[in-house]
This record gives structure tokens, sequence and C-alpha cells, in this order.
């Protein structure tokens, strides 16, 4: 029997990544279609704009989980706890959102991360119809803050070698809001000893730190440790929530077993990423390490950050 030529076989992988993604278009549709019934547009939005507007208001109750979920009021109503579970280092972004009312801040909060999201991508050569894919339609629908990392990522590992003082600027904004999925950039750039890039991540993590630290003290910091191990209880005992998560812990959770089990799986994250950015600059193989080994470490991420 005749050897498959070269081309035949790349027509039948481009072939099986086409199935695998109109699949998962349909399943993340789906979901969408689902939450049009069951939340209201921008549900998870109004999480941080309520904090925002507590954090101007009232610091001292930034992580009172009921208090932030009244100040989000209709549509969201109050039978449902929405808590702001961010670090205080993220308010600088989130507070000038927060000073419109709640449909003009979630209609600039979609558009521009959005938009981020839409530049970085082109950046890293995708076509520009991938921002109308399902997840990424589903994360812009929960106003979450998925595009915002998303784009920032990808767009530091698109200035990593041109600029790489531009690069630690953005993985230090992501940081700064969503620590728990660039987790693993630190790795990425010890293992091409990005030691600038690193310094500069740091100083602007610690620079959007350093205005709620002068104002509030550590005690935000301290009550957001408690808040997040109230938040992941909250979580993982219900089982609505359980389902829409993504992690292994939660998967774990969902049968029956000890998600802490899923701490096994950790320690291939950072080898994972060690071992791509030390052997290819491919910008897709990159991000797909960081953001799929953030997962692996991390307990809790839901449906929405199929996106990333």
């Amino acid at each position: 029997m005749a050897p498959l030529r070269p081309e035949a076989s790349a027509t039948g992988s481009r072939t099986a990544i086409l199935t695998i993604v109109i699949l998962g278009q349909l399943l993340v549709g789906l979901v969408t279609i689902a939450h049009f019934g069951l939340d209201a547009v921008g549900s998870d939005f109004a999480c941080f704009w309520a904090g925002a507007k507590t954090a101007l208001r009232d610091p001292h109750r930034l992580y009172d989980f009921e208090y932030v979920t009244g100040l989000q009021g209709w549509p969201f109503g109050p039978t449902k706890i929405r808590p702001f579970i961010y670090p205080s280092s993220s308010l600088p972004l989130f507070i000038p959102f927060a000073l419109a009312p709640y449909w003009v801040g979630y209609s600039l909060w979609a558009g521009l991360t959005g938009a981020l999201f839409l530049w970085a991508g082109r950046k890293a050569g995708a076509p520009w119809w991938f921002i109308l894919l399902a997840p990424v339609v589903f994360a812009a629908f929960c106003g979450q803050t998925t595009l915002l990392i998303g784009g920032l990522v990808i767009a530091g590992l698109v200035y990593l070698g041109p600029r790489p003082l531009v690069a630690g600027l953005l993985f230090g904004i992501a940081a700064a809001v969503k620590p728990q999925l660039v987790i693993l950039v630190p790795v990425a750039l010890v293992a091409e000893g990005r030691w600038r890039t690193l310094v500069a991540a740091g100083c602007a993590a610690g620079g959007l730190a350093a205005a709620p630290l002068a104002a509030w003290g550590l005690t935000p910091w301290l009550e957001w440790l408690s808040a997040l191990q109230r938040f992941q209880g909250m979580i993982f005992n219900d089982v609505v929530m359980v389902r829409s998560a993504i992690t292994p812990y939660a998967a774990l959770q969902l049968l029956g077993l000890n998600g802490a089990w899923a701490l096994l799986l950790a320690p291939l994250a950072p080898v994972a990423v060690w071992m791509v950015f030390r052997r290819t600059q491919d910008l897709a193989d990159r991000s797909l390490a960081i953001f799929a080994g953030a997962l692996l470490v991390s307990p809790y991420a839901m449906n929405y950050e199929v996106a990333l």
C-alpha cells in the first residue's frame, strides 16, 4: 500500500481540526443560548461594576458578598449571591467603568475588551472572524474579564521579542486583574531568560496595586484571601456551578471525588510551558501552553474561559 502523500495528510489534519472546531462551536453555542434564558446580559460584569462602586463608597465592604450583590439590583435581583472576588489591584481598571450607569459601563467594557482581543488576535495572525466564535461571544455576553486577559497576554506574546518592556507591561496588567490565569507567565519568561520583561511585569502589577495599598493598606488583601476560601466553598457546594467549571479539580468534585487529587497534574503545567517556550516561537502553541496550564493549576475556572 502506497504511503499517504504530504498533501493528503495535511488535508486530513485540516478536516479533523475543522470538525473539532465546528463541534466546539455547536456545544458552546448551545451553552450561550441557554444562558440567554438563565442570565441577564453582563451578569458577570455586574459583579466587578458593583465591586468598584463599593470601593468608592465603602471600601471596608468590598468583600461583603451580600452587600455587593445588593448593589447590583435589577435585572440580577437579590436571590443569587454575586460577589466581587478580584484582588484590589484590579480596581484601577474597573473603577472607570463603574463611574458610568450599568448599561453604559457594560457596553464600553464589552466593546473595548472585545476590540483588544480582536487586535491582539490579528497581531498574532488569527483571521478577523475569530472574534465571532461562540466562546468569544459567550465571554462578551457574560461581560467577563476573559477578553481583557486574553488580549493582554496574546499581545504580550507578540511583543515579547521586539518590545520586551511593553510585553512585561501587558503581562503585569493581566496579573493584577486575574493572577491565576497568568501564573505560568514567569515560568515562560525565565525559560527564555527574559529578565527585563519579568521585572517590567512585576513593576506594572505592583504599580496597579500601589494605589489601593496606599489608600486602604493591607486589609483588602487579607480580606481577599479570606473571601477566596468562602467563594470556593460557595462554588463547589453548587452543583450547577461545578458543572459549568472546566478544571480537573471541578471534574473530580462533580464525580464525588476529592478535587485536591487534581493537584497531581499541576507539575505538568510548568514543565509543559518550559518545554514549549524553549522549543518553539509559535504563538498558538505558546498561548495554549500558558492558558491550558493555568487551568491545570487553578481549581476554579468557568466555561467562559474556553475563549482563551
